[in-house]
């Protein structure tokens, strides 16, 4: 294994957030919300600190990313960074104040008392789309409503048996070793942001937005991540509330979020509601889908989560060739904390509806799962456009159906009271709209500069040995830097299962026009040459990761326990660039997939307060229960990058969602309506 990004942080020498405090740093903390929905008539502020916000002090609300369709025809409520007189999920900060002293910071917010009045709150998605509207203003809970139809609609009549499921996919807080921080400082003319972020362009822009700064007045840097799972990616409105602090009191000021309110915050995964026909002829060839997919916002639009529903609708139709596609995509508020990106994004979710439809077709028709697949499934390097638009690049759609079809087979014959599964897949990368890269030659050594942020994803031995490869040079004579708007012009960031692929082509991309520029053999230039350097933004479009798991299962009837016997991964990366990275990242997302099916979920009560306070009260699995072994077959369809890789890096969660949920169901023998699947649904 390469130890350039590890060893730090195993030899405990890695630096995050926490570890940084300047002199002079005060600290920033928020009064939450205790209830779900309600009035604020008043709230007391607390003596002895150096400054205290309310909504009146601030009046900013946090950025929405949508598509500007979206931002246009959807009802978009926007989540105020403070409360503004009113309060729609627990935890919703409502009074920030800044202190001397950290440790008697928590003891300060215990004297804040808030005065409300309050409201009853809708908690589940089919109760909000028939309830009273939570926002004034609106005249139903539904902010994002489309119907996406395509390809020979016509062709639903041709139809000689319809199948259909109605699954929900229960909230998942993506909770990271390491919870959010951020570490602020206006020095009269600049801000200036650490923190632990997946994507420090993103929390630029966004802080320009909302604070109405140029660019150029704004600074981020990240220390390491520990761990993102897309919680880090967006801006938060503790971000906003330590910017605007230290732009009135001149001084760094910092927020460590503690894991209850971690658990408490945006944003929160999953949350989606689907039900969903397949028409297909008895024969097994699937015509297509019809049906609609509702998507929990939670209480308010933030970040992405507008795009949810369409996302998801548009990934439905799954690597299979179909006739048409009618999928009505909404977007729906609740008074709980707002959703967002969560590992895969849409992809699981939308993995899960398909699979579990094409396990149903074929039980009705009485055929092999797999054939139906084999049937309708993406021929290998085959360009296909779906009936939903999207333009799907070739790869080994067929081969991965196909070599995964051995191991089902296997243990089919040798498990025959146990739960075998067998899913397909198509795994979205989000390389679009590029990403950027910058190399200099100085002092006898290449320096690269990427615009992408790790955390996890071993940047530093995968782009040091793309330009190792390019240049011909010893890769330690190669620093790679990352994660810093200093660095590069323009960038974007890390999600999506990009870094390697889109980050890795810009890396390439660079390298081959340095040694252009320079005209001579690079051992002569590292000797003569200094400060000469290239930058590139590298443009693409996004590109697919084909995949196909085999998941085998056992469940004990009396205590409704389950046990993951075997699992196997058959993936499509284009290329694979470190072995060792590409094994760690798909076996760490089909842990969360297998999680989202067996343990994680949100509960909350009637009241929407959380009843959980905890990592393990959320089901986040321990190293016991996972105690199982990924057997892992990669395969390589080049894509057309430069790098010629596909992403992994949610792949994982993707296949491993649909594999054990309907392994579980041939396990037991029933259908299931939910995840997670808990013990007392397997034996009650």
């Amino acid at each position: 294994m390469r130890l350039r990004d590890h060893l730090p942080k195993i030899m405990g020498k890695g630096t995050y957030i926490d570890d940084y405090t300047p002199k002079n740093t005060a600290y920033l903390f928020i009064v939450r919300s205790p209830i779900a929905r309600g009035i604020i008539n008043s709230v007391s502020k607390p003596d002895k600190t150096l400054l205290t916000l309310t909504w009146d002090d601030v009046k900013v609300y946090l950025p929405v990313r949508a598509d500007p369709e979206t931002m246009k025809k959807g009802k978009i409520v926007k989540m105020p960074v403070l409360a503004d007189g009113r309060v729609n999920f627990v935890g919703q900060p409502v009074l920030a104040i800044v202190v001397e002293d950290r440790y008697k910071g928590e003891d300060i917010i215990e004297e804040v008392n808030l005065d409300y009045q309050e409201l009853p709150p809708v908690l589940d998605i089919e109760n909000a789309m028939k309830g009273d509207p939570i926002h004034p203003g609106l005249d139903k809970n539904v902010s994002v409503d489309k119907t996406l139809e395509g390809g020979q609609l016509s062709a639903k009549k041709e139809a000689e048996v319809i199948v259909s499921r109605k699954i929900y996919q229960n909230r998942i807080v993506s909770n990271p070793m390491e919870p959010k921080g951020v570490l602020t400082y206006w020095d009269g003319d600049t801000l200036n942001v650490y923190g632990s972020f997946q994507s420090v362009f993103r929390i630029k822009s966004d802080l320009g937005e909302s604070l109405s700064l140029p660019p150029e007045k704004i600074k981020v840097n990240s220390t390491l991540v520990g761990g993102g799972f897309g919680n880090k990616v967006p801006l938060y409105a503790e971000y906003i509330l330590a910017a605007i602090a230290s732009m009135k009191l001149h001084r760094p000021i910092k927020w460590i979020e503690t894991r209850l309110e971690h658990l408490r915050n945006p944003t929160i995964g999953r949350g989606v509601l689907s039900e969903v026909k397949m028409y297909a002829k008895k024969t097994g060839e699937v015509l297509g889908v019809e049906g609609y997919i509702a998507v929990d916002l939670g209480a308010y639009n933030y970040t992405l989560n507008p795009t949810t529903p369409d996302f998801i609708a548009r990934l439905v139709t799954g690597p299979y060739r179909m006739k048409f596609a009618s999928i009505r995509a909404l977007g729906v508020f609740t008074n709980l904390p707002p959703t967002g990106p969560y590992r895969g994004a849409g992809r699981p979710e939308a993995t899960l509806i398909h699979e579990t439809l094409v396990e149903e077709l074929a039980k009705e028709l009485n055929m092999d799962s797999v054939e139906i697949r084999r049937k309708n499934i993406i021929g290998d390097m085959e360009e296909y456009i779906t009936p939903l638009g999207l333009k799907v690049d070739p790869a080994g759609y067929k081969t991965a159906l196909n070599v995964a079809e051995s191991y089902y087979r296997a243990n089919k014959e040798k498990y025959k009271d146990k739960g075998v599964s067998i899913v397909a897949f198509m795994d979205i990368d989000r390389l679009s709209p590029g990403e950027s890269a910058r190399v200099r030659i100085e002092n006898g050594r290449v320096k690269v500069f990427v615009g992408t942020g790790p955390h996890g994803q071993a940047h530093e031995d995968t782009f040091a040995k793309l330009v190792s490869e390019v240049l011909k040079i010893n890769e330690d004579l190669i620093d790679v830097v990352t994660n810093s708007t200093d660095i590069v012009k323009e960038g974007i960031g890390s999600f999506g299962s990009r870094s390697g692929t889109v980050g890795g082509s810009a890396v390439i991309e660079a390298c081959k026009q340095l040694l252009q520029k320079i005209n001579m053999p690079i051992e002569r230039a590292l000797k003569e040459l200094n400060g000469i350097e290239v930058e590139v933004f590298y443009k693409a479009d996004d590109i697919f990761t084909p995949g196909s798991h085999v998941a085998v299962v056992d469940v004990d009837k009396e205590t409704g326990f389950v046990k993951i016997l075997k699992y196997y991964a058959v993936e499509d990366v284009g290329r694979e660039l470190i072995k060792d990275e590409v094994e760690g990242q798909i076996v760490g997302g089909i842990l969360q997939g297998i999680s989202q099916v067996l343990w994680e979920q949100t509960p909350y009560d009637q009241y929407g307060n959380p009843l959980f306070s905890s990592i393990a009260d959320c089901g986040v699995p321990s190293a016991v229960e996972a105690d199982y072994h990924v057997e892992l077959n990669t395969l390589e369809f080049p894509s057309a990058l430069p790098t010629k890789s596909r992403g992994v890096g949610e792949a994982g969660t993707t296949g491993a969602l649909p594999a054990v949920f309907i392994a579980l169901e041939k396990a037991i023998g029933k259908k299931f309506t939910k995840t997670p699947v808990l013990p007392w649904d397997i034996i009650s």
